[in-house]
């Protein structure tokens, strides 16, 4: 489930390259015809792509909220939980083998 919300971050982040070209473009149209000077051309892209990032952060910090909060009332269990309960599966199995083995060295004598 998290690849999907992985792909769809890669896929915002192809969308706001070819929306910086696409920006790029026609602020450069607009230079082109004489309906904006270079500065204020440089200037508003600037300032869109300046936005644009905020907004962006913005939404990807709401969606990582928003997965948290999802996955929490899943009650779903974290990597390093499953790690320690491994480890403490581990630890009991090797108890449990040296008391089989004791018990196997008590019953031969």
């Amino acid at each position: 489930m998290f690849e999907i919300f992985k792909k769809s971050l890669f896929a915002g982040l192809g969308l706001a390259v070819v929306t910086k070209t696409k920006l790029e473009s026609v602020l450069e149209k607009l230079v082109d015809e004489g309906k904006m000077s270079r500065d204020e051309a440089e200037k508003m892209g600037q300032e869109l792509l300046e936005s644009g990032e905020k907004q962006w952060v913005d939404f990807e910090t709401r969606l990582q909220e928003t997965i948290k909060g999802f996955l929490k009332n899943m009650d779903i269990c974290k990597t390093t939980d499953l790690k320690k309960l491994e480890k403490k599966v581990r630890a009991i199995d090797m108890r449990l083998k040296a008391q089989e083995s004791k018990e196997k060295e008590t019953a031969k004598k």
